[in-house]
């Protein structure tokens, strides 16, 4: 049985700029990227729990995904 991924939160992706400083937190881990572009791809490719933030200035969450609660 596949659990279903649903939207938690977050901003989204059009105030962020290209450059700047990305982590994606996903399996308890953080993975930093210094494109948005390379940074949302890793995470469009995680078929699990997710976040992703923009930290280049003040910290802001940019999406973030979880599983559906029964």
């Amino acid at each position: 049985m596949n659990k279903e991924l649903i939207d938690y939160g977050g901003v989204g992706f059009n105030f962020s700029k290209e450059n700047g400083d990305f982590v994606v937190k996903a399996f308890g881990e953080e993975f930093e990227f210094k494109k948005l572009s390379e940074a949302k791809k890793y995470y469009d490719n995680i078929n699990d729990e997710k976040a992703i933030w923009d930290r280049t200035g003040m910290p802001e969450l940019l999406d973030c995904k979880v599983y559906k609660s029964n």
